[in-house]
């Protein structure tokens, strides 16, 4: 499939810049493999880089986890409502296209732009609004950079700023995800061998949420906001080892970095797919 698509890798705390070197270049290969053509890689520090003092960076994931979820604060729905619409178009578009060009269709006139979307997601969104401007973008978040990806998500597509978007949790903390929002995006957490948690941040947070049973009873639901794709990596290590790209132990074992890229691709592909139009009736 031809197209062009942004991908941006959201680091969480005290990150060094060589964090996210090798997985930009390993998820860049592997989208070109995936047949986007045009595919690019970016990393962003929506909470600064190693150099911030830590207690700053904890104190702006934790505001950002806990923020309530507010269903009507945007209008998420329309604008997720008209991207349907575009998906008959866009599948026509990736069929005869030879390759995309830098910049594609046209975004959707952007809704207005709401302040309940304060620092430090605000300058990134605004960094992603100038370079990706009516293209297709998948925020990769780890850790709180998750967190972060989400708010961004949720404020993109909100104002039509990109062409569409996907979201991307690896290692963070849980946060309610809006219903419009919930199959655009995944969560991916970290196992061992044997099915056991082995990233701690991922207990962090929650999903949960209050739903009518039956009889209209409520009743108290762990997953009622969670993302449409939630899936276990098996890795060695813990939480600061999805992307190690190192020997693993047996020689023929794949490496952390190329399985957690394979999961991450594998959802991407089948997501970002385009509809295609059904067949003229005979």
């Amino acid at each position: 499939m031809n197209g062009g698509v942004d991908l941006y890798l959201l680091a969480g705390v005290k990150t060094w810049p060589t964090y996210f070197r090798e997985p930009a270049e390993r998820l860049k290969a592997m989208s070109i493999e995936a047949g986007y053509a045009d595919a690019d890689v970016h990393v962003l520090y929506p909470y600064g880089d190693h150099t911030i003092p830590l207690h700053r960076q904890l104190r702006e994931v934790a505001r950002d986890v806990a923020r309530r979820l507010a269903l009507a604060a945007d209008n998420l729905q329309p604008a997720i409502d008209r991207l349907g619409d575009l998906q008959m178009e866009a599948a026509g578009e990736y069929a005869s296209a030879e390759g995309s060009p830098r910049h594609g269709a046209a975004a959707q006139p952007a809704a207005p732009r709401s302040s309940a979307l304060e620092a430090p997601a605000e300058p990134i969104v605004e960094a992603i609004r100038e370079r990706s401007a009516g293209r297709v973008v998948v925020l990769i978040g780890h850790s709180g950079g998750g967190v972060a990806a989400y708010h961004a998500g949720r404020r993109l597509l909100a104002e039509g700023a990109v062409r569409d978007c996907r979201i991307v949790q690896i290692g963070s903390p849980k946060v309610r995800i809006h219903p419009a929002l919930r199959d655009r995006t995944a969560y991916f957490y970290a196992t061992d061998e044997r099915g056991r948690i082995r990233d701690p941040i991922t207990r962090l947070g929650t999903w949960g949420g209050i739903r009518k049973a039956a009889a209209g009873i409520p009743v108290w639901d762990s997953r009622r906001w969670a993302p449409g794709h939630i899936a276990a990596i098996t890795i060695d290590g813990g939480h600061k080892d999805y992307f190690q790209h190192g020997p693993s132990g047996a020689a023929a074992k794949t490496t952390n970095l190329e399985r957690t890229a394979a999961a991450v691709l594998d959802w991407l592909v089948r997501s970002l797919r385009p509809v295609r139009p059904p067949s003229p009736a005979q």
